[in-house]
Formats: structure tokens, sequence, C-alpha cells
């Protein structure tokens, strides 16, 4: 069973976020991701967009769609009209954002309502290293367990 504080409420996969797999994985990937984020290591924590406050990463806990879901009653983004309808301007924003590494946050969006956990399964899997099988983050081109070329033609430079 995966860890449903991984649904994140527009779509993304917490799982693959670099802070989330800093903290898990440790080590040169823990050190560098605190380093580009000007944090200690120790800071560099994040349980997932569903996490309770205090749990989330500090960037996440400013989070636009976050604040617009819950002026409106929301969890989701899909069950918002705007959303529905295909006329959020923030949404598209973010989706356009997350497409250039490698993420389809409608389409995620759309399997997440209909099979949370089938969902999550298929994107622990995607996240995956074919080598070592270990998972690594959105905007890597490298595995950083073993070095591994992920032929990663989604990331932008």
């Amino acid at each position: 069973m995966c860890d449903s504080k991984l649904l994140s409420r527009c779509g993304i996969y917490c799982g693959a976020c670099y802070v989330y797999r800093a903290e898990r994985d440790g080590g040169e990937f823990l050190r560098e991701t605190a380093e580009r984020q000007k944090v200690e290591p120790h800071e560099v924590k994040c349980d997932g967009c569903l996490a309770q406050e205090d749990q989330r990463w500090k960037n996440c806990r400013k989070c636009n769609t976050e604040k617009c879901l819950d002026d409106k009653g929301f969890t989701f983004c899909y069950e918002c009209d705007e959303f529905r309808d295909d006329t959020c301007e923030h949404y598209e924003g973010l989706a356009y954002f997350c497409a250039k590494r490698g993420e389809d946050t409608r389409m995620n969006l759309v399997r997440m309502k209909a099979d949370p956990e089938g969902w999550l399964s298929e994107q622990d899997e995607k996240w995956r290293c074919s080598r070592c099988g270990e998972p690594y983050s959105w905007y890597e081109g490298s595995c950083h367990h073993c070095g591994a070329d992920l032929g990663r033609t989604d990331l932008k430079p």
C-alpha cells in the first residue's frame, strides 16, 4: 500500500519531489539539495502535500493552489468547475510548469480521482531507476543512487 499523503491536491506526485527524496535518501543528495535550497540538511523535510502543515516543505506551505482550494472548500483541483471546464488560468500555468519535468498533472488528477491507490502505484514505478530500482526525483538526469543515465528527454536546461 502506498502513502496517501503523496497524493497532491493539484496532481503532482509528491514521492518524486526532490525535497521528499532527499530527506529519505540522505547522503550526498541531501547535502546537495540543502545547499541548493540554502538551508541546513536537517531542514530538508516534507511528508507530502496532504501532510499536516508543519510536516511540509516551507515552499509547499505557501502553495497558491492550496490557498485557492481552501478558499473554495475543495481538497483536490478535480472538484472545481474551473478545472473541469479547463478555464482555470492558475492551474494551466502549474500544468505547463510540471509538463517540463515530465508530469501530466491534468491526467494525474483524472487517474487519482478514479483510482488513488492505482495511481500512486503507477507513479511509484514511473519514478524509479531502471538500473537499480531506486526512486529518483523530478529534476534528475542521472540516478542519485547508482549514477545511471535516466534517459530523461523531458528535462529542460
